[in-house]
C-alpha cells in the first residue's frame, strides 16, 4: 500500500516533456501571421522600389551616354526598344553610336511618275499616305542610279521614316522618305526610287506634264542618314514588371503615333521602332529628341500600363486597336498640342468617376494605382532628373469633373519638385 502511494506521488511530481496539440497550433498560427505580415511589407516595399529603381536606371543610362559623348568628342546616344508584348511601352535600352551617311550614286528629282515613263501622272493621288489627296505636279520622287538602295533595304538598313538631304552638305534640306517603290522581292532594277514625305522645295524648271523636274542644274548628289549602330554592350532591361509607358510620356512628334484621317494607325506599331536620344560632344540632345524641348518618360508598373488603359479604350469600342485609333484621332483633333492626348489614371478611379472602371472595381471601391515616376530630359542641357507624377484629376467644385486624365501630370517636373 505504501509502495503504491509512493509511486503515485512520484509520477504526479515528475517534470512534463513536450507540448500539447493546441499549444503547437497556436505557435504555428503566430508564425504564419508574422510571415504573412513580413511578406506583405517586403512586397509593398519591393513594388515601390522597382519603379524608383527603373527611373534611376534610366537616368543613369542617359547620363552615361552624355558622358561618353563628351569624353569621346563624338555623338553618342541611347536607343529605347519597344516591348514585344506591348509596343506602346519600352522595356529595355542600349547605347548607340550614330552611324555615317550614305551617298553612293547619282539622283534625279521627278514629279509623280511611279512607272518612270517620263510623264507626270494625273489625278489626285494620296502620295504621302495621310488620307489627303496630293498634287502630282509637285516633286515627290528621288530616282537613283548606282545608289544600291535595293540592297540597303534588303539588309534592313533602309526603311520608311529615314531622312535624305538634297543636295548633300550643309546647303541641303532634310526630307523623310518612304521606300514602298523599292520591291526587294524582285531583282534590283537599275533605277531605284524613294518617295519624299513632303514635296521638294523647288518645283522644277520643266513643264509640269514632264516627270523630270529639272532640265539642267538640278541636284544630283544626296546623303541618307542611316540608323545608329548599337554598341557592343548587352542591352539593359528595366527591373521586372516595369516599363516606360509611351502613351503617358511627352515625346517628340517624330516618335508619336501616326493616325490617318480615317482614324487607323499605320504599320504594326503606334510608335517609331527607332526611339533614339543622341547627345552631341557638348552634352546637349540633337536630332529628333532635340525637337521635343523637354522629354518626359512616364515610368510605371507594367500592369498599370496595360490593364487600366486598355479597359478605358475598350469602353470606347470592343475592338481594342480600333478604339485606340479612335481615341488618338479624337484627342488629336479636339485637343491639338495638348498633353491630354495621353491617358494617365488618377490615384483613385471608381466606377462612379469612370464607368469603365466597373470591370476592375465592381464594388465601387478605389483602384489604387501603383507607384510611378517621370524621368525628365532637358534637350538644351542634356540634364536628366526624376520627378513624381501630379495625379490630380478634376476638383470637387463640379466645374472640372474627373475624366480619367491627369490635369497636368508634368507639373512637378516643371516646378522642380524631385522624387525620392
Amino acid at each position: 500500500m505504501n509502495r503504491t502511494l509512493r509511486n503515485t506521488r512520484n509520477d504526479s511530481t515528475s517534470p512534463r516533456h513536450g507540448y500539447t496539440l493546441i499549444e503547437i497550433l497556436i505557435v504555428v498560427g503566430i508564425i504564419v501571421l508574422l510571415l504573412t505580415m513580413t511578406l506583405m511589407t517586403v512586397k509593398f516595399t519591393r513594388d515601390g522600389d522597382r519603379v524608383t529603381g527603373a527611373a534611376a536606371q534610366i537616368q543613369s543610362f542617359l547620363g552615361g551616354a552624355r558622358d561618353r559623348a563628351i569624353y569621346a568628342k563624338a555623338p553618342r546616344g541611347v536607343r529605347f526598344f519597344l516591348d514585344t508584348n506591348n509596343p506602346r511601352t519600352v522595356s529595355s535600352m542600349a547605347y548607340i553610336d550614330p552611324s555615317e551617311t550614305w551617298s553612293d550614286g547619282v539622283i534625279q528629282l521627278r514629279r509623280w511618275d511611279p512607272g518612270l515613263d517620263g510623264a507626270t501622272d494625273g489625278g489626285t493621288p494620296d502620295i504621302n499616305q495621310d488620307g489627303i489627296n496630293d498634287k502630282p505636279t509637285d516633286v515627290w520622287m528621288v530616282v537613283g542610279e548606282g545608289t544600291a538602295w535595293w540592297e540597303l533595304k534588303r539588309r534592313g538598313l533602309l526603311f520608311d521614316g529615314m531622312r535624305i538631304r538634297i543636295p548633300r552638305g550643309p546647303t541641303g534640306s532634310w526630307y523623310p522618305i518612304n521606300t514602298r517603290l523599292i520591291d526587294i522581292n524582285s531583282a534590283p532594277p537599275s533605277m531605284q526610287t524613294l518617295v519624299l514625305a513632303i514635296p521638294y522645295r523647288d518645283p522644277g524648271n520643266t513643264p509640269e506634264n514632264r516627270s523630270m523636274a529639272f532640265e539642267s542644274g538640278g541636284p544630283e548628289d544626296y546623303e541618307i542618314q542611316l540608323a545608329p549602330r548599337i554598341l557592343p554592350e548587352e542591352p539593359v532591361t528595366l527591373p521586372e514588371d516595369t516599363v516606360i509607358d509611351l502613351d503617358g510620356s511627352r515625346l517628340p512628334d517624330a516618335w508619336r503615333p501616326f493616325v490617318s484621317g480615317a482614324g487607323q494607325s499605320s504599320g504594326n506599331s503606334l510608335y517609331s521602332q527607332y526611339i533614339d536620344m543622341v547627345y552631341s560632344p557638348r552634352g546637349n540632345l540633337v536630332g529628333d529628341a532635340a525637337s521635343g524641348g523637354v522629354i518626359h518618360l512616364y515610368v510605371c508598373d507594367r500592369e498599370d500600363a496595360t490593364l487600366l488603359k486598355e479597359e478605358y479604350v475598350k469602353s470606347l469600342d470592343n475592338d481594342l486597336p480600333t478604339a485606340l485609333a479612335k481615341l488618338n484621332l479624337q484627342l488629336r483633333v479636339t485637343l491639338p498640342g495638348q498633353d491630354k492626348f495621353v491617358f494617365i489614371p488618377a490615384d483613385s478611379l471608381t466606377a462612379t468617376i469612370a464607368p469603365w472602371a466597373a470591370a476592375i472595381a465592381p464594388d465601387d471601391s478605389p483602384w489604387n494605382v501603383k507607384d510611378r515616376r517621370l524621368v525628365s530630359v532637358f534637350s538644351q542641357t542634356g540634364a536628366v532628373s526624376i520627378h513624381p507624377v501630379n495625379p490630380r484629376d478634376g476638383d470637387s467644385s463640379g466645374s472640372n469633373p474627373p475624366d480619367g486624365f491627369a490635369d497636368d501630370p508634368f507639373l512637378f517636373s516643371e516646378i522642380g519638385e524631385t522624387a525620392k
